[in-house]
């Protein structure tokens, strides 16, 4: 399928389903019989975020895809509420025709720029996610993430939207670290970088002006999380973290 900003193919094999753009990106990677699993490495890390505030209620999730992180959120976390929003309305519908993620009571799936949506916004949220990709072009650097998403203005919009002890986390592709991780670090009061095990993802979580919280805080509530059978190990992820967290 041909949309205004990629190739997309759906792809079976080995009991699993792909979502691939341009032949090259998997965006999405799912079991089918179990879609609510995260099979993909960079989102088991990401969902690190749930872990910094006190509590987590609403997520924001810019850029779709398959909907996998969605899938695990409202079968994990029945009683947070989501948005998602994507720029592709193509993709919207290969998320709800292949991958079965559609909106629902606490989950609205919303066609938007990520950009244009936070500038309007007047939700705020515990999470914000940010994992949108485009096929590299004008507009975007190397790996595909739009320069309209690296802006000081957009970053501001981040802020706004932050409940307090909320956190922003993107997911940054090594070929790209090095500039965008500084872009972030520059816009926000305090950064921690989590390295994907196996993986090119670096996830960088951001707060715009609280601390971090503390190890101690951190490892009690991924040891509570451990306790469910959620499909992987927060506390393994957390062993990801670098303790020099922004670029020099």
């Amino acid at each position: 399928m041909q949309s205004p900003y990629s190739h997309i193919r759906v792809i079976d094999g080995g009991g699993q389903r792909a979502l691939h753009f341009d032949d090259k990106y998997v965006q999405t990677l799912i079991d089918r019989n179990a879609p609510y699993r995260l099979q993909h490495a960079y989102t088991r890390t990401m969902m690190v975020g749930l872990l910094y505030p006190p509590q987590t209620t609403s997520v924001l999730l810019i850029g779709l895809g398959g909907g996998a992180i969605v899938q695990f959120l409202n079968r994990n976390f029945p009683g947070v509420s989501i948005d998602a929003v994507e720029i592709d309305p193509e993709v919207v519908k290969v998320a709800r025709d292949y991958f079965g993620t559609t909106a629902g009571p606490r989950t609205r799936i919303i066609v938007a720029d990520g950009r244009d949506y936070l500038e309007r916004s007047t939700e705020r949220y515990d999470v914000i996610l940010l994992d949108a990709f485009l096929h590299p072009r004008e507009g975007t650097d190397a790996t595909g993430h739009p320069l309209s998403l690296q802006t000081q203005a957009f970053h501001r919009s981040l802020h706004a939207r932050l409940r307090p002890g909320g956190v922003a986390v993107f997911n940054v592709l090594a070929a790209s670290e090095k500039s965008y991780l500084a872009t972030i670090c520059s816009a926000f009061a305090a950064t921690q970088v989590v390295w994907t095990p196996g993986s090119n993802n670096a996830i960088a979580v951001a707060r715009p002006t609280d601390a971090m919280p503390d190890e101690f805080t951190l490892l009690s509530r991924a040891r509570a999380m451990d306790k469910r059978d959620l499909g992987f190990s927060f506390e393994q992820v957390l062993k990801g973290r670098e303790r020099a967290q922004c670029p020099s």
